[in-house]
């Protein structure tokens, strides 16, 4: 390293920031020392911990330790894509000491064809691409064109020229060969009379646009020379001269060999740039788990059958990061560490290759996985009684001859987990960095949701007048698993969700009911064909018809008993104050929280106005209310000016002299305070209420003695310091700021929303992100959601679990429904535990809810998904679904004694931190 990292970074702008940045700075160092020697690393810090500005940190010192600046390819899924973009501007604003002259990519890289211009450009020394960039086929019709020019270039006779020609005749718009309107006739005609080194400057002459890049990257001149491009110059040539009536039949032909030879070219062109680069992270590791994804297909080697991959021989060094590296079983962690086989030869090699030496690590980890699932197993024999008797235990000492047999064989069986554990960890150490956050978070289960149950055990109770489908669905339940091959009702299983969930998946409509950006595909019903499985699945549908006859008629919503729980537990939180992020899985349960939970908000703001101002009738409040707020907050009117002027004095220091910061808020605050929402949290109400009062109330003067100012303040602080980010980063930063995305988001520019456009966010309480929400909505609600402002509720389904910060002002979270794997859950209450979180700042803790339902399959999910987080570490890659015999035996096991849990807990922390505790 040229400097040494303590002189390429600096101290955290922010004390209260100051430990983490010293743990990440030391996590970084170590990285570094071990990557003189070895090939890659994976970097598995919990979620919310910083993995991001490690590995930034990493990247500076390779790409300042080469001769000339490096560069550094970031691999990352496309959803986190801008996110790392934005990571890197404050991290070189705040953290990375001035006139580095390292720059970021101003985006991610969707594109092969652009990640190939800036590898060939060198102007950016961090280049962040996203997965879909070198999985999805070339489309670039640029480079199309000049793979053709450059398989017809020298062709003797005229025959290249000839064929030129005829490919410039079938380019005739969106049905022709390139199926782009722009490339017709005319126009390929005059690029094939140059050569692709020209074509920026001869379509700028031919279009007037102007091509803010080089359309063909030179290195597809020389990868040109790689390929065989037999198949596609016949497929050219069978092309007619004149019209044919095959010449459907032909074009696509053509297409079809045109995309394989684009895709080979894409190959050859990477590696012909002759790159060599310092490093390559890589995001989410844990997807490079399966041998056959196109993802992992990009690290192959020289010895794999379909030949070297992408990213093979052009990096010297990878660091994988991933928080969930032991929800894989150890043969797909050794395969994802086996993908650092890609990078170029050490030198000097070690005494031992990699495959060897990830050979005698999968050897502990089968170990120590055998040993792991033979302690499984012991334990799962105890009773209750057993339990007490390990009070005594330790790893050293032999179990007591007193013991029942089943207490000896769990004592025993702990000792050779523990011993053969801390072996595995030693073998793990040089490859694997872990470090996992201080406890910071409160779970509440099942009924502790309700009011006046806090602390309280079990579910919560179906009122007998709801029991029966409830009934019906668990019989359907154990009828399907009592056939083999009859498959789980996924109905029953919504039914523990929401009504609506039941409603989806009972009239069998495509996918499974969940929310993501793309539907899973799931069959409810099997087809084998089996007698059993005809009458099981007979006896289902029969099921299902009578749950539907026991709820016609019923009001559904938050009729029910969880949703219920769910939707009064965020009001109640939205009353307070506080904000809330509530976790649906199923797309029509969203759907129902979202508007009952609107509706009881909306209610609830009138009875209390109501009770307030003394006026019976919700019509007569609501004309009341909108009296109040047009004489407080008509624009023109003396309280109005009053509240607008004492809120920009108020205000002035710490906007730290930026009007544009200070006006924002004081009239984001004003737009908020006229709203019934916050007269009835924060306004002492009255039919005579005056500006003084509203006045009062924001300082603190009202029901639940809330403090508005006080996180006005501190917002504007948040917001100075992303000011200030953009006048040393300069103008072009800007736009990407996060000054500028909250700016946006609160005033509402280009907002999916109807009531809003125009005129700011929408200033309702309650908002729903869902896998149908444009990712430009989504990015504005969460925008939206990390200020003091609305929404206060956000509603939110599996594409908001992970990628995404949502920990700025809200410290609540509710997994209405819950899942099989505790990593899936862990993903999603990371949201809000992260470094400089509002738990974090108030020193608060993150309250967990999981509510479900007793007595049913939700109850079981509850159990099971308690019990695997348990013994998440101990035995790798254990199974995660929900197979029946797996979810039984997890059902009712004891919990895994402390003693033994701490005994096994791994300690993968860097060497620097270590010594720093």
């Amino acid at each position: 390293m040229r400097d040494g990292l303590s002189k390429l970074l600096r101290a955290s702008t922010e004390p209260r920031f100051q430990n983490d940045w010293d743990r990440q700075r030391r996590t970084a160092s170590d990285i570094l020392e071990r990557l003189k020697t070895q090939e890659g690393i994976i970097l598995a810090d919990e979620v919310g911990m910083g993995k991001t500005y490690v590995a930034l940190a990493v990247a500076v010192s390779q790409i300042l330790s080469a001769p000339q600046l490096g560069q550094v390819v970031i691999f990352v899924p496309s959803a986190v894509g801008e996110k790392w973009v934005r990571e890197w501007g404050k991290f070189s604003d705040s953290l990375l000491e001035h006139q580095s002259g390292i720059r970021c990519v101003a985006a991610p890289l969707r594109r092969g064809e652009d990640l190939l211009r800036a590898l060939e450009s060198r102007r950016e020394q961090i280049v962040v691409v996203t997965h879909t960039a070198l999985t999805v086929p070339l489309k670039d019709t640029f480079i199309q064109l000049a793979l053709l020019y450059y398989a017809t270039r020298r062709m003797s006779g005229g025959v290249g020229e000839e064929l030129r020609q005829r490919i410039a005749k079938w380019c005739n718009g969106a049905d022709g060969l390139v199926k782009e309107s722009r490339f017709n006739t005319q126009n390929v005609q005059s690029l094939f009379k140059v050569s692709p080194v020209l074509w920026r400057a001869e379509w700028e002459r031919l279009t007037k646009e102007e091509l803010l890049e080089i359309p063909v990257p030179a290195s597809l001149k020389h990868a040109i020379r790689h390929v065989n491009l037999k198949r596609l110059r016949e497929a050219i040539e069978a092309l007619p001269i004149r019209s044919s009536n095959e010449i459907e039949r032909r074009l696509e032909h053509a297409r079809v060999e045109l995309a394989a030879a684009t895709q080979e070219i894409w190959k050859r062109a990477l590696s012909s740039i002759n790159l060599d680069l310092p490093l390559l992270i890589v995001d989410e590791a844990h997807r490079l788990k399966n041998d056959s994804t196109r993802v992992s297909k990009l690290f192959s080697t020289d010895q794999d059958e379909e030949g070297p991959g992408a990213f093979n021989g052009i990096f010297r060094r990878m660091l994988f990061m991933t928080a969930t590296p032991f929800e894989l079983r150890h043969s797909e962690l050794i395969r994802v560490l086996k993908r650092i086989d890609a990078v170029r030869p050490l030198d000097p090699p070690p005494p031992l290759t990699l495959t060897e030496r990830l050979s005698k690590l999968d050897s502990v980890l089968t170990a120590a996985q055998a040993n792991a699932v033979t302690f499984d197993a012991a334990w799962s024999r105890l009773v209750p009684t057993d339990l007490g008797h390990l009070d005594a235990w330790n790893p050293v000492v032999a179990a007591p001859a007193s013991l029942t047999e089943a207490a000896r064989a769990a004592w025993e069986q702990a000792r050779l987990a523990v011993r053969a554990r801390r072996e595995m960890y030693e073998a793990l150490r040089p490859w694997v960095i872990r470090h996992v956050r201080a406890h910071r978070r409160v779970y509440h289960a099942g009924r502790s949701i309700l009011a006046g149950h806090a602390g309280d055990e079990g579910g919560l109770e179906i009122p007998e007048s709801a029991s029966l489908p409830f009934l019906l669905a668990a019989r359907a339940q154990s009828v399907a698993v009592d056939v083999q091959g009859a498959g789980r009702p996924l109905f029953a299983y919504g039914i523990a969700s929401s009504y609506e969930a039941y409603g989806r998946l009972a009239a069998g409509e495509d996918g499974n009911g969940r929310d993501t950006d793309e539907a899973a595909d799931a069959d409810t019903r099997q087809t084998d064909g089996a007698a059993g499985v005809a009458v099981a699945l007979d006896t289902v549908s029969w099921y299902r018809r009578e749950i539907g006859r026991a709820l016609a008629g019923t009001a559904l919503g938050a009729s029910h008993p969880k949703v219920s729980a769910t939707i009064a537990k965020a009001a109640q939180l939205w009353l307070e104050g506080e904000k809330c992020l509530i976790f649906c899985w199923f797309i029509k349960t969203g759907e129902t929280v979202d508007h009952a939970l609107a509706k009881l908000v909306d209610t609830s703001i009138l009875k209390r106005a109501s009770l307030a101002l003394g006026i019976e009738g919700l019509e007569e409040t609501r004309a009341e209310l909108d009296r109040i707020s047009e004489r407080l907050f008509r624009s023109d009117r003396p309280p109005y000016q009053r509240i607008r002027s004492r809120l920009l004095e108020a205000l002035a220091e710490s906007s730290g002299g930026y009007e544009d910061v200070r006006d924002l808020i004081v009239d984001t605050a004003i737009r908020h305070l006229r709203t019934p929402s916050y007269l009835v949290r924060y306004v002492s109400l009255s039919t005579e209420v005056t500006d003084a009062d509203v006045w009062a109330g924001i300082n603190g003067a009202n029901a639940r003695g809330i403090d508005l100012l006080g996180r006005w303040r501190s917002f504007a602080e948040r917001l100075v310091r992303a000011r200030r980010q953009i006048e040393e980063l300069g103008g072009d930063y800007e736009g990407d700021s996060e000054f500028s995305r909250v700016r946006k988001a609160l005033l509402g520019a280009d907002i999916d929303d109807d009531s809003s456009a125009g005129r700011g966010a929408s200033l309702h309480p309650v908002r729903r992100a869902s896998g149908k929400t444009k990712q430009a909505v989504r990015e504005r609600l969460i925008a939206l959601f990390n200020t003091p402002f609305a929404p206060d509720l956000l509603v939110a389904s599996s594409v908001m679990g992970e990628g995404i910060d949502l920990h700025q002002e809200c410290r609540y979270v509710i997994h209405h429904d819950l899942d099989w794997n505790p990593g899936v859950l862990e993903q999603r209450t990371g949201r809000l535990d992260r470094i400089g979180a509002l738990a974090e700042r108030e020193g608060k803790h993150i309250e967990v809810y999981e509510p479900y339902l007793a007595g049913t399959h939700d109850e079981k999910m509850f159990r099971v998904v308690k019990d695997r987080s348990q013994w998440f570490d101990v035995v790798m890659g254990r199974p995660a679904g929900s197979e029946e015999s797996e979810t039984d035996k997890e059902e009712g096991r004891l919990p895994l004694h402390e003693k033994i849990h701490d005994a096994l807990r791994m300690d993968l922390r860097s060497l620097g931190n270590k010594s720093s505790n």
